[in-house]
């Protein structure tokens, strides 16, 4: 039996029943309770939340029975007299010109700040970079000018002659020119040349005790090293690796592959630590580094 024109309810419930299924099953689909929805095909509006919401649930209805969604809604605030959603032109509408102001303000002022945040840094970056090069050009500028060196004596193989100049002898007083006939002044002794340790007094001294140690394996091999106490590294090195250190005191090597194992003491190079696959451990230091080097 048809429900009535103005049973809103009925039709809906008439409208699930075509399509076979149960209230149950709307309600898992919609998951709106099944309670709620047994109240709407009852008319029972009583029971459901009012306002955007009973729309809602009204909508969801109408889709999964097969029925027009917007259609459905419009009946159900006819017949329940319900007010209808505002549209954007009538909330619009609605809001006094003070407030519109207010919010037109408010929208320029996040999009100056979302600006303002995107620009400093680019202003900052480009302020960093232009004090830097003024601060370089600057410093160009303050160089002290090249030093003038004095002449190079050839005849000692370009070193720098450093010998001083002889003092001014000074005016003869008239006593002594009465007697320089008779006793000559002597002329004053040679100042003696520099030795080119002297005149090279600028190349700092090599650095006494040091070892150079250069570990560079034939093929694949494990190899620790510590150096001064120190654990430099421990880690499986290969054909065309290098690790150069230099030493103090004291260096320990541990080697899992002796055969493979290469090194170089000071540019003289090391002797065969052992055989293939041959585990060895050698302690290097100043006093007995030439043992193990050619």
């Amino acid at each position: 039996m048809a429900a009535p024109m103005d049973d809103f309810g009925g039709r809906l419930r008439q409208a699930r029943e075509r399509r076979g299924i149960s209230l149950r099953q709307v309600a898992a689909n919609t998951k709106i309770a099944a309670a709620a929805l047994d109240a709407l095909e009852r008319n029972d509006i009583s029971k459901l939340p009012g306002g955007i919401f009973s729309r809602a649930f009204v909508r969801s209805y109408a889709v999964e029975v097969g029925l027009d969604p917007d259609e459905t809604v419009r009946e159900f605030l006819e017949r329940f007299n319900q007010e209808a959603a505002p549209t954007a032109a009538a909330v619009a509408a609605e809001v006094p010109e003070h407030e519109r102001q207010f919010e037109l303000q408010q929208r320029k002022a996040a999009h100056a700040l979302m600006f303002a945040a995107v620009l400093l840094p680019v202003l900052a970056l480009v302020g960093f970079f232009t004090l830097r090069a003024r601060s370089s050009g600057s410093s160009r500028a303050d160089a002290p000018a090249a030093t003038t060196l004095p002449p190079l004596d050839v005849a000692r193989g370009g070193v720098p002659d450093a010998t001083p100049a002889p003092a001014p002898t000074p005016a003869p007083t008239p006593a002594s020119t009465s007697t320089s006939t008779s006793r000559p002044v002597p002329a004053p002794a040679p100042v003696p040349a520099p030795t080119p340790a002297v005149a090279r007094a600028g190349n700092p001294p090599a650095v006494v005790g040091e070892l150079k140690l250069d570990v560079h394996p034939d093929a694949a091999c494990w190899v620790s090293l510590t150096i001064d106490g120190r654990k430099v590294f421990a880690r499986m090195m290969q054909s065309g690796d290098h690790e150069v250190h230099n030493i103090q005191r004291e260096a320990v090597v541990e080697v899992g592959n002796a055969g493979a194992f290469a090194f170089s003491v000071n540019g003289r190079e090391g002797k065969s630590l052992g055989e293939e696959g041959q585990k060895k451990t050698v302690k290097l230091t100043q006093a007995n580094f030439n043992q193990y080097v050619r």
